[in-house]
């Protein structure tokens, strides 16, 4: 069948109906919304952060992005900051998620490189799809009590190094073989003090792995949102990857291995701001971990 062609009155038709009466509709429309929406205000930072190169060249063997979180104490940024750039192998770049607080917002974009401000309280979970975004070959991420020592990350590096390739953390559990949670056997700053590294079955406060293990966090929704998400990591990594979880070594009287300061952690960690510092979760978190183990999950002990 041939095809018909319009004719001039058709087209001088479809012109005046698309590019007029369309454009003075939808732009007197989003005018019209534009008036009567409010104001979000803007978020002016003191510092803009560049763009990101298609190339990838900020990529290599020991390339880091670190994220860190801001809630409700965010004065410690500052000081978290600090401490990353003083590593002896310091991160590329710093990324900061903020959640949705009741407090005033600090700007750190002078001495972070991406600030990512958010109108929803997202939890622990949003650092986790900001790290899908990463560019180097690991990424970091620390809770808002943790302040790394000097060779945190040269720890890491290291551990990877000699065979351990996995999520590695700074505060691991070992997970009773009776069912349930408990965290009463822990390795780490705040645990078991070694010159080894520790196998463990989950790890928390200060994560680094390379940034390809941050998909297995999302291969299954996890059990609940309200908390877990060390436990669901872990756990999915092992399923889907057969990726292990370790400590790196925290020797006794060298410090500035570990991967958090303990006056810093046993004093800030007890400020009650967090949900989890206020709330007993260790129902809810033996719900995850026996949800898991009816899934298949075999125990570092077992």
């Amino acid at each position: 069948m041939a095809k018909q062609k319009k004719t001039l009155r058709q087209k001088v038709q479809w012109w005046w109906n698309t590019r007029i009466i369309g454009w003075w509709k939808y732009k007197r429309n989003a005018e019209s919304k534009k008036r009567n929406a409010k104001k979000a205000g803007i978020v002016e930072f003191k510092n803009i952060a560049q763009e990101f190169k298609s190339d990838r060249t900020q990529k290599n063997d020991k390339s880091i992005t670190v994220i860190l979180t801001a809630y409700k104490r965010s004065e410690y940024l500052v000081d978290q900051i600090k401490a990353l750039k003083n590593q002896t192998c310091p991160p590329n770049e710093i990324w900061v998620w903020t959640n949705k607080s009741d407090i005033d917002l600090l700007d750190v974009s002078e001495i972070a490189d991406r600030v990512v401000v958010s109108n929803t309280n997202w939890k622990f979970w949003g650092r986790f799809s900001l790290a899908m975004m990463v560019r180097t070959e690991f990424v970091a991420f620390f809770d808002d009590d943790i302040l790394p020592n000097t060779h945190w990350f040269e720890n890491c590096l290291n551990t990877i190094e000699n065979g351990f390739d996995g999520i590695l953390g700074g505060s691991g559990v070992i997970l009773p073989t009776t069912g349930g949670y408990s965290s009463k056997s822990k390795a780490g700053w705040n645990g078991l003090h070694t010159t080894e590294v520790s196998q463990v079955d989950l790890v928390g406060h200060a994560w680094f792995m390379r940034k390809r293990y941050v998909q297995y966090i999302w291969r299954e929704e996890p059990v609940t949102w309200d908390n877990g998400e060390d436990i669901h990591l872990s756990y999915m990594a092992l399923k889907y990857g057969e990726i292990k979880t370790f400590v790196p070594p925290h020797p006794e009287g060298e410090q500035h291995l570990w991967s958090c300061q303990p006056e810093f952690g046993k004093v800030v960690g007890r400020l009650n701001v967090a949900t989890y510092k206020t709330v007993d979760h260790k129902d809810l978190r033996s719900e995850i971990v026996d949800a898991h183990r009816a899934d298949g999950w075999k125990l570092c002990s077992e």
